[in-house]
């Protein structure tokens, strides 16, 4: 696992940067291990670079706003990767995926009505 705050989420990333202009721009911040970058349809790019260390991460973060160019619009920046810090599968709920159907969460409360409900709140206030 890696650890944690390496990863820095870069957004707004225009359409005619490639992966190597990405990496070249923030590898000012320090040495990068990963760095991908995300095509939409709907044009909001996006792009993830790890770093060897979260100190340089966290510069990348504070300062990244200024590897903007005049006819580009700010990135949005923050710390991403939360996929691999998660302790149990992960459902990606962003995907245009048609054919995802999770399965209905049932609750200990489903099979009571809401008077039952009503009731139930209000005992457990007078205690």
């Amino acid at each position: 696992m890696q650890e944690e705050r390496r990863v820095v989420f870069i957004g707004k990333i225009p359409s005619r940067m490639t992966r190597s202009e990405l990496r070249h721009r923030f590898s000012v911040f320090g040495d990068i291990e990963e760095c991908t970058l995300h095509f939409r349809s709907e044009g909001d790019n996006y792009g993830f670079v790890t770093y060897r260390y979260a100190e340089e991460a966290f510069a990348a973060i504070e300062s990244g706003h200024k590897l903007r160019r005049p006819d580009e619009q700010p990135f949005d920046l923050c710390f991403g990767g939360r996929r691999q810090f998660c302790r149990r599968n992960y459902a990606d709920l962003d995907s245009n995926r048609e054919d995802f159907d999770p399965a209905p969460v049932k609750s200990k409360f489903d099979s009571l009505d809401f008077d039952t409900l009503l009731r139930q709140a209000q005992r457990s206030l007078r205690r």
